[in-house]
């Protein structure tokens, strides 16, 4: 017989292609594929081989179809037993005890298979209803699994599992010869095995690429953060090295300043005990009172420094704070130095406004001090504290009819060490430095306006929420 003519054979061809669809299955698939693929491919090379195997010995050595029917159903038993395992593993994501599973489903398999041809040994279509009941037990499972996970893809598996059993249903129904139903019986076959391999395919390439598109989005996720971090970093960098800057100059000035009343110190105190051992103590007097005074105004200054560390280390208590009383309570204090302070300061309808109190009472206490201290002596002297909400925002203001200063030197106020008034009145210039990083710090601006011999107004922000 001309080998030829095979490719003409339907049974010897779909062996064939079966025998491709697991070999192109084994090639292209993902390593991490392969505690399933093995037994998906290793079952369509079983059944194809087989086929092949099967019909060349009819073609070739006269074995008959009643001859290979039980073997035949044997083989589809193992190859359909090696399949469920691999379905098992790709359904279930667990890849333990596979072989105790497939040797367990090959001799339930088999002996289901001997059972039903031993019982319908008089029956031409014995092989063919042996192999059915296997595909429909197959099915039934396939249903059960869709049943729990509700892929669609596992209807399709059962349908493709259900066709051969059908196609017997028909057949044998309308009297079909068993030669010429088993010439059709591979083409269900091969349903099985392209859906099967098909669809396990095709969703994992969803599979890898979601895979691939959460991958994508992780990397530009991972670029922005970098991105950000890097201007982060950028900004921190300038930001410490514009903080550097303002310590160098801030050191230059503290030992400028600290220099002065210390020198003051060494030379009064020179000049007393030149006195005192001259016998001179008259003279020592004032110049003893003079070194209580520099040393006073050292002290000051080194008490004023810490509360700008503090301020600028400490992180913020907040808390609800009244306004009209945190006013009173620092009112009731600067009475002890300004015994006209209850009568000069009046207080308006103040907030309250989340804050740190104990700063808060720090920039209250020095404003109205400072327009205390300033006014000394002037009759009449008024001092208002008043606040009103602008834009989500509450604008306090400290407003008072002292001498006032020149507004155009206004900038100077808050920066350290610079008193517009000089030594006519006692201070060390920090004061409204401290002021100013205080509100700073709440997210606030501070600002002052006021006009030589017509008072001042000092003013500050703070967010109403």
């Amino acid at each position: 017989m001309n080998w030829l003519s095979l490719f003409g054979d339907l049974r010897f061809m779909t062996g064939a292609l079966v025998a491709l669809l697991g070999v192109i299955f084994i090639a292209y698939a993902h390593e991490d594929s392969w505690p399933y693929v093995r037994w998906l491919a290793g079952s369509a090379m079983l059944f194809g081989l087989s086929s092949l195997g099967f019909r060349l010995s009819q073609r070739f050595f006269g074995v008959t179809a009643e001859g290979i029917g039980a073997p035949a159903a044997t083989v589809v038993a193992i190859s359909l037993a090696a399949l469920l395992v691999g379905l098992h593993t790709y359904l279930s994501h667990r890849s333990d005890h596979q072989w105790r599973r497939f040797v367990l489903l090959c001799l339930l398999g088999t002996a289901w298979v001997t059972l039903v041809v031993a019982l319908l040994r008089e029956n031409p279509f014995r092989g063919p209803i042996a192999s059915a009941s296997v595909l429909t037990a197959a099915a039934s499972w396939l249903l059960w699994h869709w049943w729990r996970d509700r892929w669609s893809g596992q209807l399709a598996l059962a349908a493709a599992f259900l066709v051969q059993p059908l196609l017997l249903f028909a057949a044998m129904r309308v009297g079909m010869d068993v030669r010429a139903f088993r010439d059709l019986t591979p083409l269900p076959i091969v349903v099985v095995y392209f859906f099967v391999l098909t669809l396990i395919l095709q969703r994992d390439a969803r599979r890898l690429a979601r895979e691939l598109h959460r991958s994508a989005r992780a990397e530009a996720a991972l670029q922005r953060l970098a991105d950000n971090l890097d201007r982060t970093v950028h900004e921190r960098t300038a930001q410490l090295e514009a903080l550097n800057q303002g310590l160098r100059a801030f050191s230059g000035m503290v030992s400028h300043d600290l220099r002065g009343p210390l020198r003051n110190i060494h030379g009064l105190s020179e000049m007393a005990r030149e006195a005192i051992e001259e016998g001179q103590p008259a003279q020592a007097l004032p110049l003893v009172r003079k070194l209580g005074h520099e040393s006073l105004r050292a002290s000051r200054m080194v008490s004023d420094l810490l509360d700008l560390a503090r301020v600028e280390q400490q992180a913020l208590q907040k808390a609800r704070v009244d306004f009209g009383e945190l006013v009173r309570e620092c009112v009731d204090q600067l009475a002890m130095e300004y015994p006209s302070a209850q009568q000069a300061v009046r207080v308006g309808q103040l907030p309250v406004v989340e804050v740190d109190r104990g700063l808060m009472a720090h920039v209250v206490t020095n404003l109205v001090g400072n327009a205390l201290k300033y006014g000394q002596g002037r009759p009449g002297l008024a001092v208002d504290v008043h606040a009103q909400r602008e834009n989500g925002r509450w604008r306090f203001a400290v407003s008072d009819n002292g001498p006032g200063f020149d507004e155009a030197r206004a900038g100077e106020l808050f920066q350290p060490f610079n008193r517009l008034a000089g030594d006519a009145v006692p201070g060390t210039g920090l004061g409204l430095t401290v002021v100013r990083r205080v509100v700073q710090q709440h997210g606030g601006e501070v600002g002052a306006s006021g006009r030589m011999g017509e008072g001042a107004r000092f003013w500050w922000t703070l967010p109403a929420t």
